[in-house]
C-alpha cells in the first residue's frame, strides 16, 4: 500500500528522524495484505541509515542508542525483507549486538525506559528469527522495578509518563486498553514508536494520520522521536538566546507569554498542548525566562516536584535529573515568594554537591554529554547571591579546571573522543557566565570560538536522550549561535581560575 504524503509546506522538523521510531513505523503491515509494510518510505530510510559498523543510531557511537536502534532497526528488514541486501544488513546488524552489548555497562547514562524497552526488543527480535547474543537479557529485575512505582491502573493512563513508551508492553498488551491512550492529535505520548505499536494491533485511522503527517516532516522518509514537542523548542530556544545576551522580552510571543502564565497558575508547563503531563524542566525555564521579560508568574507549580532530597522531572521517576535542579535552582533565584525557598535552594545545592562524578563535573539524564549538565551548572552557581557563594564556589571551581582540562588543542570539547559544535558551545556558555575570567579563561574561550567559526557546517550528532538519542535542530543550533554571541565578561581576572 503507497501512502500519499501531503504537498502543503510544513514547517523544519523539530527533532531530525531516529532510526528507533522509523523503524517501528516501518514494521506496521499493511491493512489489505500483512505481508507489505504500510509505510515503505520508511523501510528504505532504515535500509539507506545502517552504518558501516553494522549498527543504526547517532553518528556519535553511543552503545545503548545503538543497541536499542539496532534491535528496532533488524525486525522490520527481516519482517519485509525480500530485496537482495536485506539480509546481509540483518548479519551485519546480529555482528553489532554480539559485539558491543557487552560495553553497556561502561556508559554513564542510560536513555529513556531503556529497563522496559530492552526486554521486549529482545523478545520481539528473537520471535523473528534474529540471533541476539544471551547478555542482552539481564535487565529482568529492573524492569521489575521500575514497573513496581507505578499503580497498575495507570499502566494504560495517558496522564501518566510511561504512555511515550507503551510499546514496552510487546506480546502483553491488551489493545483494547491501548486504544485509550490514543490521545485527540493521533499519538499514543506523542511518539511515533508507541502509536505505530498502537496501529499494528488496532487498525485506527487516527493513529495512521498522525504517523503520516510525522513521516511527512521529513518528506516522507523518518520520524522522530517526539512529535510535537513545541513548547519544548520554543523554550529551549529561547533560553539559549537568552544566555547568548538577547532580551529576553525579544524572545517569546505575547500570545505565548500567556500560555504559559496560564499552565503556571494551573499545573505546570509540558512540552507539548498535547502532551497532558507537566514537567519540572519545562516549568522551570518557563518560570525563568518570563520573569527575565518582566512578566509576572507564580512559581508554586514546581512544588508538586519538590521531593525531600531534590526535585524530580516527573512523578514515579527512578533516578533525579541534574540538568532539571540546576534550571529549578535559575528559577527559585528569581522568585522569593516560592514557599519554603532557601530551604530549597540549599537542598539543590547539596544535591549538586553529591551528584558530582569524581567531585568534578556533572552528567545529565536528559543529554549524554558532561558539558552539557556542567556548564549549566555554572550558569546557575555563578547567579548565587552572597549568602550562597561559600557553598557555590567550590563547586564552581572545580567544575572550570575540569572544563580548561577536557579542551582539545584545536579547542573543541568532546566527551566521547569526537569533537563537536555543540558540546563547545555548552562549555564556552559555561566559562563565558564568570563574573571575573583568568586569562587562561580567557584564551580557552577564544580557541572555542576559532573552532566553531571552523567548523560551522560539521555534522551535528543526536546527544539528546529519550528513548534513542535525538538531535533536536533549532535547540542546538540556538545554544552555538548563543555561544558566539555571548560577551566575556571583563571584571578582575580571578587568578586561582
Amino acid at each position: 500500500m503507497s501512502v500519499a504524503f501531503p504537498t502543503l509546506p510544513y514547517a523544519p522538523r523539530a527533532i531530525a528522524s531516529t532510526p528507533y521510531d522509523t523503524a517501528w513505523v516501518a514494521t506496521v503491515p499493511a491493512a489489505q495484505d500483512r505481508s507489505d509494510p504500510r509505510f515503505p518510505s520508511a523501510l528504505n530510510w532504515i535500509s539507506a541509515n545502517q552504518h558501516a559498523d553494522g549498527s543504526w543510531g547517532s553518528q556519535l557511537p553511543y552503545v545503548h542508542d545503538r543497541i536499542i536502534c539496532t534491535l528496532a532497526a533488524l525486525v522490520p528488514l527481516v519482517q519485509f525483507g525480500w530485496r537482495d541486501g536485506d539480509r546481509l544488513q540483518v548479519q551485519r546488524g546480529e555482528r553489532y549486538l554480539w559485539q558491543h552489548a557487552h560495553l553497556l555497562h561502561r556508559e554513564p547514562c542510560e536513555l529513556v525506559g531503556f529497563e522496559l524497552l530492552l526486554p521486549t526488543l529482545v523478545q520481539r527480535a528473537r520471535a523473528a528469527g534474529i540471533a541476539v547474543p544471551p547478555y542482552l537479557d539481564g535487565f529482568a529485575e529492573e524492569r521489575r522495578k521500575k514497573l513496581a512505582l507505578l499503580p497498575p491502573q495507570l499502566l494504560y493512563s495517558p496522564a501518566v509518563t510511561i504512555v511515550h513508551s507503551l510499546e514496552f508492553l510487546g506480546s502483553d498488551v491488551n489493545a483494547l486498553q491501548l486504544l485509550t491512550t490514543r490521545a485527540p492529535n493521533g499519538s499514543v505520548g506523542n511518539s511515533p514508536a508507541a502509536t505505530a505499536f498502537l496501529l499494528q494491533h488496532v487498525d485506527d485511522p487516527a493513529a495512521e494520520t498522525y504517523l503520516t503527517r510525522c513521516l511527512a516532516g521529513d518528506q516522507g522518509h523518518g520520524v522522530p522521536v517526539l512529535e510535537p514537542c513545541e513548547t519544548f523548542e520554543t523554550l529551549w530556544v529561547a533560553y539559549h538566546q537568552y544566555l547568548g545576551g538577547r532580551p529576553a522580552a525579544q524572545l517569546l510571543a505575547p500570545t505565548f507569554q500567556r500560555e504559559m502564565q496560564l499552565a503556571l497558575s494551573a499545573t505546570g508547563v509540558s512540552l507539548s498542548p498535547s502532551f497532558p503531563i507537566p514537567d519540572a524542566d519545562d516549568t522551570a525555564v518557563a518560570l525563568t525566562l518570563l520573569h527575565e521579560a518582566g512578566i509576572a508568574a507564580q512559581p508554586t507549580a514546581l512544588q508538586q516536584f519538590e521531593r525531600e532530597d531534590y526535585f524530580v522531572s516527573f512523578p514515579y521517576e527512578r533516578h533525579p535529573s541534574t540538568g532539571v535542579n540546576i534550571h529549578v535552582l535559575q528559577a527559585l533565584l528569581r522568585y522569593p515568594d516560592y514557599p519554603g525557598r532557601d530551604g530549597a535552594i540549599a537542598k539543590i545545592l547539596r544535591f549538586l554537591a553529591a551528584a558530582r562524578q569524581h567531585g568534578t563535573y556533572w552528567i545529565d539524564k536528559w543529554h549524554i554529554s558532561p558539558f552539557y549538565a556542567t556548564s549549566r551548572a555554572l550558569i546557575a552557581l555563578n547567579e548565587l547571591p552572597a549568602e550562597y557563594r561559600r557553598t557555590g564556589a567550590p563547586l564552581s571551581e572545580a567544575a572550570v579546571e575540569w572544563l580548561l582540562q577536557m579542551q582539545s588543542e584545536d579547542g573543541a570539547w568532546g566527551f566521547y573522543h569526537i569533537p563537536t559544535c555543540e558540546e563547545t558551545a555548552y562549555a564556552l556558555l559555561g566559562l563565558r557566565s564568570l563574573e571575573a575570567p583568568s586569562e587562561r579563561v580567557r584564551r580557552a574561550i577564544v580557541s572555542g570560538m576559532a573552532y566553531l567559526e571552523r567548523q560551522q557546517a560539521a555534522p551535528r550528532p543526536a546527544l539528546w536522550i529519550d528513548k534513542c538519542l535525538y538531535h533536536p535542530t533549532r535547540i542546538v543550533a540556538a545554544a552555538i549561535e548563543a555561544a558566539r554571541e555571548r560577551p566575556i565578561a571583563y571584571g578582575s581576572p580571578q587568578q586561582a581560575c
